[in-house]
């Protein structure tokens, strides 16, 4: 009979998982990713949070599962939208709006700026040169 081997908690939510949990976590699921059942063995695969992180999830073993990279990617997304879901209502309930964009006239320019934009529009153009500097010679017979 196994020995009971006691649940790792990481001790922040970026701790990562160390190689002998991720081990275990795989064993645990038969090597197969927990989305979408396939097996994982030889392709790449990654450790998820079952509820997300972002979501309200703990940073502990039992909350882990083996996933493909492709599979993981597209969970991640829909939590990231789940979470802007939630975020969104949450805003909406406590009555939260986002700051009015100013309108209005722009600050006035200080007499120095105005004076430096004064100098730059009294400024003589450059000429233009009225022939290209490299024109091929004309045939004279």
């Amino acid at each position: 009979m196994a020995r009971p081997v006691k649940e790792w908690i990481g001790d922040t939510d970026e701790q990562r998982a160390p190689p002998r949990v991720r081990l275990r976590v795989f064993d645990n699921e038969g090597g197969k990713c927990h989305i979408c059942r396939q097996p994982i063995i030889g392709k790449k695969w990654a450790l998820d949070h079952v509820i997300a992180l972002i979501n309200g999830g703990e940073n502990r073993e039992r909350n882990l599962k083996p996933v493909h990279v492709a599979c993981h990617a597209e969970k991640t997304a829909a939590d990231v939208a789940e979470k802007a879901k939630v975020a969104a209502r949450r805003k909406a309930h406590l009555r939260i709006v986002d700051a009015p964009t100013m309108q209005g006239q722009p600050f006035q320019k200080s007499r120095k700026a105005a004076r430096r934009q004064q100098a730059a529009a009294n400024k003589l153009p450059i000429p233009q040169r009225t022939r290209p500097m490299f024109a091929p010679k004309e045939d004279s017979t």
